[in-house]
């Protein structure tokens, strides 16, 4: 079924109809899912395009974007709700883009101790999302993070505005140009009337044992295509109790070999990761 546009499902809303509740869409077996958390995030300052332009040249199927709101209505892609400026605690849905201008990524990123720290990395900002888009076109895939949803209402809405402006949507590619993920159910349910056909990821973080029943991953199955979980409490038997309820697998944040052989030969489906280059050496290693 072809994807409905934006403007069709808000129409549909203000004539006070819903869209016909569609089955979520299965993400493809194959390949097995190198998703660059925050782009190649080990060798250039997160959500910067040094990082991501390193994840597409290593090979990354997708570049992670987290999602914020400024003051003024921006949609911009960093990871945290807030920022250090001047000595001060700055919440992002606080401060306008003209204020966030002046936070520099890199000065977390070139600490003493970074091998990878760089001078050329210190003119580096925050970008927008329009921007990262209009930068990366369709060179690349996205899998986008709502971060806190509840503090801006109408994101969903919006994202999928700006995503449908740059023909990323309604599209026939071997992978979905776009995954959305969030750790909010309710934002996820609002993503799914808004894009019937879009892939999307639940969220976890648990501390000791995944606490996720076959009733639980029914239910998650009813609006997503896929569970992203800590790495830590991964095994056997949950990789086989959401495939068993016809959802994928993607764990976070893995960066050594030894944990990410572990979670391949337990049947996950991809694998975020600050190290592409890392994970697809490991890939084509297993693959000879």
């Amino acid at each position: 079924m072809k994807l409905l546009k934006v403007g069709t499902i808000l129409l549909l809303f203000l004539s006070g109809c819903s869209p016909t509740y569609q089955q979520p869409v299965s993400l493809p077996s194959e390949p097995f899912l190198v998703i660059a958390h925050r782009g190649a995030s080990a060798y250039a300052p997160a959500h910067t395009f040094p990082s991501y332009e390193l994840a597409i040249e290593m090979g990354a199927h997708y570049i992670e974007l987290d999602l914020h709101r400024t003051k003024d209505g921006k949609l911009v892609v960093l990871h945290n709700d807030s920022i250090e400026l001047n000595g001060s605690e700055l919440e992002i849905d606080e401060i306008t883009t003209d204020t966030l201008s002046a936070f520099k990524p890199a000065d977390e990123f070139n600490r003493p101790d970074n091998k990878f720290a760089s001078q050329r990395f210190t003119s580096l900002r925050v970008p927008s999302l329009e921007q990262v888009l209009r930068e990366f076109g369709d060179q690349t895939n996205y899998y986008i993070e709502i971060k806190s949803p509840d503090r801006y209402p109408g994101i969903e809405q919006q994202l999928f505005e700006q995503l449908d402006g740059h023909h990323l949507l309604d599209r026939d590619d071997p992978l979905p140009k776009v995954i959305i993920q969030s750790f909010s159910s309710d934002s996820l349910k609002k993503v799914h009337e808004l894009s019937p056909t879009t892939p999307l990821i639940q969220l976890y973080s648990f501390k000791k044992k995944a606490n996720l029943s076959s009733a639980k991953l029914k239910q998650v199955s009813r609006y997503a295509s896929g569970i992203g979980v800590n790495a830590e409490v991964v095994t056997e038997q949950l990789v086989e109790a959401v495939h068993q309820s016809g959802l994928a697998i993607h764990p976070f944040t893995v960066n050594q070999s030894e944990q990410a052989s572990t979670l391949i030969s337990l049947g996950v489906n991809g694998i975020f990761t600050d190290k592409p280059d890392l994970i697809i050496n490991l890939l084509h290693q297993n693959s000879k």
